[in-house]
Parts: C-alpha cells; sequence; structure tokens
C-alpha cells in the first residue's frame, strides 16, 4: 500500500539538506498520514546470517550478445573491481510467477518448417526449444481453427457444415482433421520431444460461421454510422449459441489430449470486435460476461481444469481513461460471476500503455499474460516481466526467405482478393527465416538473449522486486525458494560491473557490453523483523535540467543493513543504494510523484515525494528527449497514439504515430549564437525511406533544416540522423515539424 501522493519523507530533522547548489525549494513538512510498511509471512529471526565472514555464494549462469556469444560462459569479475551500477533485490515483495517464453504454432509458420529436410527441421526445433543446447522456448500459443495468418487456404473452423445443414447444436460434424493434416500436431509432437516441460494454450479467431449472426466465418466490415474512415465487425455471435460456443471449445481441449497434447488455457477469443475481414467475430461486454460463465461451467463439467484467458486484446482496449473510442472491456468486471470465471488477462501490445498490464494485475489480483506480439527484442521482453507479464509469446515467426506465405490484408474490403493477398503480402525477417531452395534455415541473433530467460526460469519462479534501470543496466529478478535469478541488461558498449544486493549479501558480476546475462545462486534472506521506517520529506521544487539532491534516511530497530531503491523512475533521476541520495536532474517540467522503497530484504517502507519542475530551456549538448515537448499540435494529449512505450527507445519512450502537418516544441538555452549539429534520432519501419521527412523551424517558424528519415529496419531500431543549423543567442522554443509521417522520434541533441 502506498501512502497518499502528499505524503514525504522526513531527513534527520523536518528540514530537507540540499546535497548541491543547485537552486531548490521545498515546502513545509506534512504530518506523516499513514504506514506502508510491507512484509512477508511471519518468520522467526536468524541472526548473524549474514555477517562479513560468511562464504560469498557461487554463482553460475550465461551470457548472449547474439549469434557471435551464445549462452556463453559468464566473465570473471576482476579483483578490487568498483561497481558501475547497483541492482537492489527485495525478497519481501514478490509479484507474480513465470509461466514461460515461446511463439505461435500457426499454419504458416508450421507450413514452412515443414518446407524443411526432416533432419533440418529437427535441428530448428531443437534449436528453439531445447532447454539445454537451445533457447528453452517453453510456452506456445495454438489456434483453434484458422487464425489470420494461413499459407493454404480457405479459411477453417472445427465445424464445417455439408451441403444442405444451416446449424450443429449437437457438433456432429466437428473435427481438428485439419490440424492433423497441415502438421499442426506433428510439430507439436517435436517440440514436446525436445522440451517435455512445454507447456500449450490455445485461441480462438472466430465461432464457426453457423454460430454467428451473418453466417461468414471470415471477418465482415460496415462503416460506422457518419464515418468515411471508421469500420466496425459486422459478424457477432449469435445469443442462441453461447452455450454450444463454450461445447465447442470443450470438444477442441478433448480432442488434443487425445493426441497427448494438454491444452491448459483458452483465451476466450482473440482481439473480439476487430474491424478486419480475415476471421474475427464481435462479441458485446454482456456476451463475454455470459460466455465466461459458460465456459468454466462446461469445463467443470467435464472435469477440465483448464484456465480461462480474457481479453486477448490491445492495452489501449482493456482501458483508456482519456479515450471514448477504447473499448473499455474491463467492464466485463463488473459481473462478479465473470471476475471468478476469469484466471487471468491476456494482451496484445499494438495500441497503448504496457503499464496498464502492471494497473489490470493490481486492480483486480490476476495473472496478466502477453499472448501475442511481433517484438523480438529482449529488452521488451524484461520490461514487460516488470510490468507483472507471466509469460511472452511471439506471433507468426516463421517466413521463407521471401516473407511468405501468408493470407493477412489489413484492407476493409468484404471482397478482397486473397489469392492476391497471398502473392504480395510478405512478413519478412522473422525469428525463423526458412530458405525453401535450400531447405535449410537461419535464426536472428535475438533468439540467444530470448534464451536467457527461457533456459533458466520455471513456473516455480515468482518475480521479485528489483531496482529501477540505472546506469545502462535493466534487470529483472526472479526467486524459486532459496534460488534466485538475475537477468540482467547491459544497452551500452562497455563491460559493466554491477553490485548486486540482497538483504545484507551485495556481490560484483560483470555483464559484457550489450549482452544480456544470466545470474543463478542460493541465498538466505533475512527472516520477517521489524520493518525500516523511513522518514518525510516535504515537497520540492526545482528547475529543468538544474541537479539538485536530496538525502532519503531510515531507522530500523534491528541495524539491519538497508538498501534504498525505486522501481520506477523519471528520466534524470538516481537514487543510491547505499546512502539514500537522490540527484533530480529533469528532463521534463511540471508535477512528478517519485515512489521510493527502503528495504532490508525482510520488508520494506514506501513513501512518495512530490516534485515541481519549473519549466526551463535545455543547455547545449543535452539530450531532450521527444517526450518532453514544451507545446505540440496533432496528437491527442494521453491518447495511445501519442507518446508511446518502446523498450529500444532512449529513457522508454518514444512519440510515434506521426503525421504531416504534427509538431512539437522543445525549449533550449543557447549560451552563444552559432552553428551547430542537431542529432535527431528516429525509427523508421516502413521499409522505404522518408525523404524531406523533417523540418527544424525557429520560433517565428523559418525553417533551418531539413532531414530525410531513413529506413532503420523496424519501430524499435533507432538510428541518428545529423544536420547543421544556425541559432541566435538566448533561452527559445525551437519546432521539429512533420513534413510526412511514419517515423518514430526519441530525441534531439544540439552539440
Amino acid at each position: 500500500m502506498k501512502r497518499p501522493l502528499t505524503a514525504t519523507l522526513a531527513l534527520a530533522s523536518t528540514a530537507i539538506t540540499f546535497l548541491a547548489a543547485a537552486p531548490a525549494t521545498a515546502g513545509a513538512a506534512k504530518p506523516r498520514v499513514n504506514s506502508s510498511h510491507s512484509t512477508g509471512a511471519a518468520k522467526p529471526r536468524v541472526t548473524g546470517s549474514h555477517s562479513t565472514g560468511v562464504a560469498k555464494p557461487r554463482v553460475t549462469g550465461s551470457y548472449s550478445t547474439g549469434a557471435a556469444n551464445a549462452w556463453a560462459p559468464l566473465p570473471t569479475t576482476p579483483p578490487g573491481a568498483r561497481a558501475d551500477t547497483t541492482v537492489v533485490i527485495d525478497p519481501s515483495q514478490e509479484r507474480q510467477h513465470y509461466s514461460g517464453i515461446g511463439f505461435s504454432i500457426d499454419e504458416t509458420s508450421v507450413s514452412n518448417l515443414w518446407k524443411l529436410t526432416p533432419a533440418e527441421r529437427e535441428k530448428a526445433v531443437k534449436l528453439l526449444v531445447d532447454p539445454k543446447t537451445g533457447a528453452g522456448f517453453d510456452r506456445f500459443r495454438l489456434t483453434i481453427g484458422s487464425p489470420d495468418l494461413i499459407e493454404h487456404l480457405p479459411f477453417w473452423s472445427y465445424d464445417e457444415l455439408p451441403a444442405g445443414v444451416t446449424e450443429d447444436f449437437e457438433l456432429k460434424y466437428f473435427s481438428i482433421q485439419r490440424d492433423i493434416d497441415l502438421h499442426m500436431v506433428d510439430t507439436i509432437k517435436l517440440i514436446q520431444k525436445y522440451n517435455p516441460k512445454a507447456t500449450f494454450f490455445a485461441s480462438a479467431w472466430s465461432a464457426p460461421a453457423w454460430m454467428k449472426t451473418n453466417n461468414r466465418f471470415t471477418g465482415e466490415v460496415a462503416l460506422k454510422p457518419g464515418s468515411t474512415t471508421e469500420h466496425y465487425q459486422v459478424g457477432k455471435l449469435r445469443d442462441d449459441c453461447i452455450d454450444v460456443f463454450a461445447r465447442y471449445y470443450v470438444k477442441y481441449i478433448q480432442s488434443m489430449r487425445q493426441h497427448g497434447i494438454n491444452i491448459d488455457a483458452i483465451t476466450m477469443l482473440n482481439e473480439p470486435g476487430m474491424d478486419v475481414v480475415y476471421p474475427a467475430m464481435d462479441i458485446s461486454v454482456e456476451q463475454q460476461q455470459k460466455l465466461s460463465v459458460a465456459i468454466k461451467r462446461e469445463f467443470a463439467r467435464n472435469r477440465l481444469n483448464t484456465q480461462l484467458y480474457v481479453h486477448d486484446f490491445n492495452f489501449w482496449d482493456w482501458r483508456d481513461p482519456n479515450s471514448t473510442a477504447t473499448k473499455n472491456y474491463y467492464r466485463i468486471f463488473n459481473d462478479p460471476a465473470t471476475r471468478r470465471a476469469a484466471d487471468a488477462i491476456a494482451f496484445h501490445p499494438y495500441w497503448g500503455d504496457p503499464a496498464v498490464m502492471r494497473d489490470a494485475y493490481q486492480q483486480f489480483g490476476k495473472p496478466v499474460h502477453m499472448t501475442e506480439t511481433s517484438d523480438l527484442n529482449p529488452a521488451t521482453v524484461l520490461n514487460y516481466f516488470r510490468l507483472d507479464a507471466s509469460s511472452y509469446i511471439l506471433w507468426a515467426q516463421a517466413t521463407d526467405q521471401t516473407g511468405g506465405t501468408l493470407h493477412w490484408t489489413d484492407k476493409r474490403d468484404n471482397n478482397v482478393d486473397w489469392e492476391e493477398v497471398g502473392r504480395t503480402t510478405k512478413w519478412p525477417d522473422r525469428l525463423v527465416k526458412v530458405n525453401t531452395e535450400t531447405k535449410t534455415f537461419s535464426v536472428r541473433d535475438e533468439l540467444y538473449p530470448l534464451g536467457q530467460f527461457a533456459r533458466y526460469l520455471t513456473p516455480r519462479d515468482v518475480r521479485v522486486e528489483s531496482s529501477a534501470p540505472a546506469g545502462g543496466v535493466s534487470n529483472v529478478v526472479y526467486r524459486d525458494g532459496d534460488r534466485f535469478t538475475a537477468i540482467l541488461a547491459n544497452s551500452e558498449a562497455a563491460a559493466k560491473n554491477v553490485r548486486i544486493v540482497l538483504g545484507g549479501e551485495t556481490q560484483l558480476v560483470t555483464v559484457p557490453a550489450n549482452a544480456y546475462a544470466t545470474y543463478q545462486w542460493k541465498a538466505d534472506p533475512p527472516r520477517r523483523d521489524h520493518a525500516p521506517v523511513l522518514r518525510e520529506v516535504p515537497p520540492l521544487t526545482v528547475d529543468q535540467y538544474a541537479t539538485t539532491q536530496f538525502r532519503l534516511t531510515a531507522t530500523d530497530r534491528d541495524r539491519d543493513r538497508l538498501a534504498y531503491y525505486a522501481t520506477d523512475l523519471s528520466t534524470g533521476v538516481d537514487v543510491d543504494s547505499s546512502t539514500g541520495v537522490v540527484t533530480l536532474n529533469p528532463t521534463t517540467a511540471g508535477v512528478q510523484r517519485l515512489t521510493f522503497h527502503v528495504t532490508d530484504g525482510a520488508a520494506r517502507d514506501t513513501i512518495t515525494v512530490e516534485v515541481t519542475v519549473r519549466p526551463k530551456g535545455a543547455p547545449v549538448g543535452v539530450r531532450v528527449e521527444a517526450e518532453s515537448y514544451a507545446a505540440q499540435n496533432g496528437w491527442t494529449e494521453g491518447g495511445a497514439n501519442f507518446v508511446e512505450s518502446n523498450a529500444g527507445a532512449s529513457g522508454g519512450k518514444n512519440i510515434g504515430w506521426t503525421a504531416p502537418g504534427n509538431w512539437l516544441s522543445y525549449r533550449v538555452d543557447v549560451a552563444q549564437a552559432g552553428t551547430y549539429d542537431l542529432e535527431l534520432r528516429v525509427a523508421n519501419g516502413t521499409g522505404a525511406v522518408a525523404a524531406d521527412a523533417i523540418s527544424f523551424r525557429d520560433a517565428a517558424g523559418t525553417k533551418l533544416a531539413t532531414v530525410p528519415v531513413p529506413d532503420t529496419g523496424g519501430w524499435a531500431a533507432y538510428q541518428s540522423v545529423h544536420v547543421p543549423v544556425t541559432l541566435t543567442a538566448g533561452d527559445q522554443l525551437l519546432t521539429v515539424f512533420c513534413e510526412t509521417g511514419g517515423f518514430n522520434l526519441d530525441y534531439i541533441t544540439l552539440s
């Protein structure tokens, strides 16, 4: 439990001691409102177990940078080395269990794998899933009937009716034979061969055609009334087919069990209500509530312990208080029976803020899963796990050397030529590339860092809180009893020495440059005792881009070694784990509420400090994050299509969904007039150069420079473009103007 946002920490007295001369003001100290101590279950206190004489635990693990350094032995930290940064682990704060990392068993991917020779196919699957010699992928998404991505037409359900039959409430015509014929079952059996502990869940894109109001398995769209651009999904689940659709799921689970495949969970429906023409179906909030209850009733009736994941759609479609267009599917939990029926909440990342996962986990107390994504960046995996995701499942990760063959379209055309779609739609450079001419395969370098998670974690592992990224090193930490597993990511071009703090124990490890490294060791963290107590800090007022320091202080009746940390920090904020010194160099103006913790390893205390940042111009040489704009035009403030969370971006955020005519203004303070180098950090995933995409303008609107945005190879693959600009002296507004769209902006720097 956190204190009210106005609650703050005190120092040794009620006044703040500033440790730097940068200007700052503090308001009067406010009384402490309530306690926010948080502890684990009561255990007898063990004394002396963390004395300096205790031998350091034996650390094992490996690291990866790509194929060149794949699951390589950990480097040795030289004697006397100094720490570059610190990771604080707080075992008193347990979060979610790990469920797995893997990919979809979709028909396009399977078809491409079966174009390999048998020996190459075994080699490919072993590399992907074997926990000893491969990446150890361990969780897989199956499709219930045809998804939106297949090679061989037509799209299909498991209850296709013969001519003259219009309904099948007894499911007499149910069959998964198509999955058998297309090697879906064979592929699953091959995965089980090399990873017997692999687990499987499944999703349907639509009910069979006859269960829908338009009697059509594929999607059907129509324009929303009064709109010329926005569509809705015409095909809806029939109210009288809710129960039979639940039994349809039961038949599928039972059929797969006959082949030795246990489906431990289903999602209620993939992306309900999506306005597309590939297989899709609308299902109202009320229908979702009824279907959830019906599914769990049928599972119980048939003695199935299969779990039910609800939602299975974008972050934005779960909840977005800033939008009236979102579906706000969280409303299904307004029904108590639905909340009881749902075992977890599934998400897709294509729209919205991933922090929605953490919010949903905390509000409803149910696991959250990333059930579909095309993002191979291991930084995203680490970030989503820190946001309470239990699993991370990649979508459609095997195509051929041309990026095909698949039938997927974003066209809202009910009469689309599917044969033409198959000829022209390409998804190149997925995780696995199958060369149909040589019948060989290759994999992307991301496979190996992803293996740093999957090779080491099991469903017994539960995440524990740990400190926010610092010094170019991010982390996520899990615990299984006395065994701890830490995955550390070093985003910088030089190796980093990292001090790991757990209770009274510390150890120093080295993370190679641009590497993901996994460390495992056994530890005996402190048992429950008296919780440490933080003292209050009054609200602060500081200047943007100026450096201010203050100190957090805490007391502990047991005189345990204490560590200060935060799980989330704004850009320009840092906390010293040993001294409690907080350094502020804020890049964004406005009010910030910064939450800090202190822990002894057995319990923690938490406070929130309110900081008001007065706007000032960024000095030359200071990186200006794209989201630190002074004004903007063309986006909706707080909307899903504006400031995006992006693990590949500096500070974890970027400005996206750029369009012609949009602009962002930034306040800079130029000490001396002259010509400067302007760096714009951009990403472009369109596959083509955006010529003359950005103009840089002064406060009068005069163009100072125009630059293209190169094809960077992805929306999280950032590159810098440079151009000279001549500026006058003084504090001034400069504008990044979008001459075209189709790129993301990470930051700008004048130097």
